[in-house]
């Protein structure tokens, strides 16, 4: 990995060079030498009228990629085919899922361009023809055809670079292409192509003072952009936090964000219950380099909350020395998702112990449920894992009680084979607001809950008082990581994991890793439980990443009360116990 490692000269970062592990795939692919240092000037003197620069042009064709945002690291020509490699995150070993670049032809005709180093192997690109095109002065996500999202086949002998150390992270290096074709119908301007809707750097400082909201600079990122606060005038007692884009290519965070303040600028009516503080872009560098995941620093920013570092992520550590000093009601950490549709939530569920505190726990994406059919319930999880621990959602609600902290996902790709464009973020953003405005803390109204969801509630309670459900993933982080195989755990594939869970009690070890270190994000950290006796001890199998299973000792859980004390003779049915459940509800108000 080190020989694919290279230093920027003008901006510092290290890099992969991605062509190297294509040298017999790609004989002579011309390379973007852009850093857009000159451009970060600019951006730091809010200068913002630059035009695309061109890397490649021949007799047909001018790719252009040196612009905020954009990505693309080289491209190499055969007729009328694209062969196209993207620039991996700065400062990581390669992490790849953004693109946005411009293409101008010089005749109207077909173009079949090929993606070859996306680092995500499950995405909905295969299902949905939803990359987003610039074209005739507008955004749309119709006019491609014949898209295409397979593994690229340089782990093939054919392809083996004559480096042995090369040619081995060939065969272990997975990478897939996104192959498309596109009808150009006219030459007169750029046509620019993207993953999503992208939303940049300086959308953002057109939208921070534009705003009725009063706003101030937190902090400084490592490239010198700035962490936008911005306040809601009205002074409640209780206050909503609102982030959003921590990752560079989940664009419709900003979206839904940009919408939501919108509303709050129009004077929407849930600014008498709360008031709101927003960090609409936490991640500017990363937005602005092209970056897929990472900050500058090649840290991925929601997997910091937990102990954030000063000096590689100061983003984080500002904000969370900021949050500490408001009673949250809620934190809600908007996010864009790539293999779900709709919008859903991640929460945080502390064991059940009443029927009430499952309503409660519940209630906001109920809400959301009832306003909007773009919300999807169903896709909600609401259980914390060891490997979430560091993520804002589960930071904040540990350190600071936050109950009401949540993952906003929206999908990259809309709602059933429908892309969400600025109404359906209007409507998402209209629908959290009015959530927001609905939640009462001490609701009990059945009605927001089915008999089966009740009876699931009563069996959690007798069980375990968590939930067995996955929590999901925020964002899908660990997808693109190189693991390296720890020789002290006991690995084993997800098709035999199950019969693990069966078999005799394991060897007991000092400590049990539970996250391992890895090459692919700086100063990632080894959490670890304490050595307990093995009769206290109970087995899981948790999915630590897309690559490996591994078993993690856990304490076993004791034993949690009865509901609201009432013995199961007094009630017959789900209506009996909704009832006592209210009368014991109103009591306890009193």
């Amino acid at each position: 990995m080190k020989k694919l490692l290279k230093t920027n000269k003008d901006l510092g970062n290290q890099y992969l060079d991605f062509t190297q592990l294509f040298e017999k795939k790609l004989k002579q692919p011309t390379i973007n030498n852009d850093s857009k240092k000159e451009l970060i000037e600019q951006y730091r003197q809010r200068n913002f009228k630059h035009e695309p620069q061109p890397f490649y042009e021949s007799s047909e064709i001018i790719v252009y990629g040196s612009f905020e945002n954009s990505n693309i690291m080289a491209v190499q020509q055969e007729g009328n085919e694209l062969n196209i490699l993207l620039n991996g995150d700065t400062n990581t070993n390669g992490c790849t899922q953004w693109f946005y670049f411009g293409i101008l032809v010089k005749q109207p005709q077909q173009l079949t361009f090929r993606i070859l180093n996306n680092r995500r192997g499950k995405s909905l690109l295969k299902e949905y023809n939803h990359i987003r095109v610039y074209d005739n002065n507008k955004w749309n996500c119709e006019t491609t055809k014949e898209l295409f999202y397979y593994r690229t086949n340089i782990n093939h002998p054919f392809y083996h670079s004559q480096d042995s150390s090369i040619a081995n992270l060939q065969q272990n290096f997975p990478l897939h292409t996104l192959q498309f074709n596109y009808n150009f119908t006219q030459s007169k301007s750029i046509v620019y192509f993207a993953l999503t809707l992208p939303y940049t750097v300086s959308n953002l400082y057109h939208l921070v003072y534009h705003s009725t909201l009063k706003h101030k600079v937190l902090c400084s990122t490592p490239l010198g952009l700035p962490i936008f606060k911005l306040k809601t005038k009205h002074k409640t007692s209780e206050v909503v936090i609102i982030l959003a884009r921590q990752h560079p290519s989940e664009s419709v965070g900003s979206h839904i964000c940009e919408e939501i303040i919108k509303f709050l600028d129009s004077g929407h009516q849930v600014q008498n219950k709360y008031r709101f503080i927003i960090f609409p872009m936490l991640n500017p560098d990363g937005v602005f380099l092209g970056n897929s995941r990472c900050n500058f620093n090649g840290v991925d920013l929601n997997r910091k909350w937990d102990m954030p570092n000063q000096n590689t992520e100061p983003e984080i550590y500002n904000v969370v020395k900021h949050i500490k000093k408001y009673k949250v009601a809620f934190l809600l950490d908007l996010h864009g998702h790539s293999k779900k549709l709709n919008q859903f939530l991640y929460g945080c569920s502390t064991p059940i112990k009443h029927i009430s505190d499952y309503m409660r726990v519940k209630q906001f994406s109920r809400l959301l449920q009832q306003g909007s059919d773009l919300f999807n319930y169903f896709n909600c999880s609401f259980n914390v894992t060891p490997d979430r621990m560091s993520t804002a959602r589960v930071a904040m609600w540990k350190k600071f009680s936050i109950a009401n902290s949540m993952t906003i996902e929206t999908s990259l790709y809309g709602a059933s084979k429908r892309p969400f464009e600025k109404e359906e973020f209007h409507l998402l953003a209209q629908n959290i607001l009015n959530a927001l405005l609905q939640y009462d803390e001490y609701q009990t109204d059945p009605r927001l809950f089915d008999a089966q969801e009740i009876n699931q509630a009563i069996k959690l309670i007798k069980k375990e008082g968590i939930e067995d459900k996955e929590s999901g993933s925020d964002s899908d982080a660990e997808q693109d990581i190189i693991v390296v195989r720890n020789p002290r755990l006991k690995v084993t594939s997800r098709r035999d994991s199950t019969p693990l869970m069966v078999k005799s009690k394991p060897k007991q070890q000092s400590e049990t890793p539970i996250q391992q270190p890895t090459l692919f994000f700086k100063n990632e950290q080894t959490y670890s439980y304490k050595k307990i006796p093995s009769y206290q001890m109970k087995r899981k199998v948790s999915r630590m990443n897309s690559f490996q299973s591994q078993i993690i000792d856990e304490p076993l859980s004791a034993q949690l009360p009865t509901i609201y004390n009432i013995p199961s003779k007094q009630y017959k049915g789900t209506l009996d116990l909704i009832q006592a459940i209210q009368v014991k509800s109103l009591s306890r108000q009193q």
